[in-house]
């Protein structure tokens, strides 16, 4: 689980917004070159949707979630302190991943990364609305993706709503561009 902060240096666990977005190709390259992912996720919300923020900040939560992931799955989340913030990240990734009108929040967006490329796109639709239930759900969700990514297992979960992304691949700069400039119209 790694924080995205809408400002700060990003030292410690997570990142700065800018410094993100700056480092967004970087950062994938260095997990998966030294084994700390296989595969990456956005967790994606409304900035008013409390029980999303709830369960995000709370450290035992975190840590499951954490735990869960492993070496597995890099798992981002905006926490950031403006609803303009969040609305555009939200906004130009679904653009970018071409799934507007198609994923709506809350949801986590998994993907890959492979050579400079953003390919494997899946989005799983989070419905609970309340903070318990939304834990389990959200908890359910990464677990069926990584179940789903292990030799020999079953087809995903169909208790969970997956949306594929209408891209085969995208650019990993292509991605990178395409929040920064969204975010840079807002600030």
């Amino acid at each position: 689980m790694i924080p995205i902060f809408e400002q700060g240096s990003g030292k410690g666990i997570g990142h700065g917004l800018d410094s993100f977005l700056r480092r967004f190709d970087e950062i994938c390259s260095t997990h998966l070159a030294e084994g700390r992912a296989k595969a990456f996720a956005f967790v994606l919300y409304d900035f008013t949707d409390d029980s999303i923020q709830k369960i995000l900040r709370n450290k035992g939560v975190f840590t499951q979630l954490d735990r869960l992931a492993g070496k597995d799955l890099s798992v981002f989340y905006l926490h950031a302190g403006t609803r303009r913030a969040v609305e555009a990240f939200n906004d130009h990734f679904f653009s970018v991943l071409g799934v507007e009108g198609q994923a709506m929040l809350p949801c986590v967006v998994f993907f890959r990364v492979n050579v400079g490329s953003v390919e494997e796109v899946q989005i799983a639709a989070l419905d609970s609305a309340d903070l318990i239930n939304g834990f389990h759900e959200l908890y359910g969700v990464i677990e069926a993706f990584l179940k789903q990514q292990s030799p020999g297992s079953a087809e995903p979960s169909r208790a969970i709503r997956w949306i594929k992304a209408s891209t085969k691949f995208l650019s990993v700069e292509g991605l990178r561009a395409g929040l920064k400039a969204a975010l840079d119209m807002w600030f």
